[in-house]
């Protein structure tokens, strides 16, 4: 696929490297996402620094990637947006946002293996993509 800029395709593969190992470690145990959202529970402060970190990291995606010209810079771009308005969630109300965690992860292998998969595609994507100025 072809986007404007290089940047695109370097996200896409940090994204999908994060995606894949978020997957992965839910796939073999190596993190139990119902441990860690009793623990966020239990700790106020965790809970506001992950939400802190969420937030920075989203709302630099954003400031860096603000592109919406092509399928491979929307995907980049969105998921700054929604990684940011994430983590301002979890730092002002995580009561509700643990709550549909929760509902969500109540099959934790088909989340983890659904997290991975988009993480391999998103690094495909990123790996085998092509930037182009003109597409702009």
């Amino acid at each position: 696929m072809i986007t404007a800029i290089p940047l695109t395709l370097n996200l896409l593969i940090l994204i999908g490297l994060y995606e894949l190992s978020a997957g992965t470690a839910g796939l073999t145990g190596q993190i139990d996402w119902r441990t860690m959202l009793d623990e966020f529970d239990r700790s106020p402060a965790l809970t506001f620094m992950t939400g802190f970190v969420a937030y920075v990291i989203g709302a630099v995606v954003v400031l860096v990637h603000w592109i919406w010209t092509d399928l491979l810079a929307i995907i980049v771009s969105a998921v700054g947006c929604i990684v940011a308005v994430e983590g301002l969630l979890i730092m002002a109300v995580p009561g509700p946002l643990f709550a549909f965690s929760r509902r969500l992860i109540a099959n934790q292998k088909l989340i983890s293996m659904i997290a991975a998969i988009c993480g391999l595609l998103l690094i495909v994507l990123g790996l085998t993509g092509h930037a182009d100025p003109a597409a702009l």
